[in-house]
């Protein structure tokens, strides 16, 4: 029997994503979408604001990811408890663990190993790709707005 392929959309915060979570709730109803953020603790209050809005208009709940627990058992943001990790060491140009971390890493913990189909929001006119997973049971969508 094979595995049901999720299919996930990642809200930044931003208006590419949440465009493309409106366009894919919009269009594709039958689409049964989980929605995520990857959320570092140290976003602006805007940027809660509308995920909580995007929330309200998709019907269902975007999965907070990058909480964890310190030494103490107390919740910390995925920030702190990196920074905390690396001595109060901040990410630099010679030193990009932010990303790799705080996005990239609970993202793919997530998804796991179960067969998935990540949508990506990006201005039809940016010149990038965007992240695409390296996971055998991953695909990666691009919706250019």
């Amino acid at each position: 029997m094979s595995k049901k392929v999720r299919h996930v959309l990642g809200i930044s915060g931003g208006k590419d994503s949440a465009a493309l979570a409106i366009y894919m709730k919009d269009n594709y109803p039958e689409l049964d979408i989980e929605y995520y953020t990857t959320d570092t603790g140290e976003e602006l209050q805007e940027t809660y604001d509308l995920i909580d809005r995007l929330e309200t208009y998709l019907g269902k709940p975007i999965a907070r990811l990058g909480y964890g627990k310190d030494e103490n058992n107390h919740q910390l943001s995925a920030f702190e408890l990196l920074y905390r990790s690396k001595n109060k060491y901040l990410p630099s140009t010679q030193s990009r663990w932010c990303t790799q971390y705080l996005k990239l890493k609970p993202f793919e913990d997530f998804i796991g190993t179960e067969p998935v189909i990540s949508y990506v929001g990006i201005r039809g006119d940016e010149d990038r790709d965007g992240y695409i997973m390296a996971l055998p049971n991953s695909w990666t969508g691009f919706g250019s707005i």
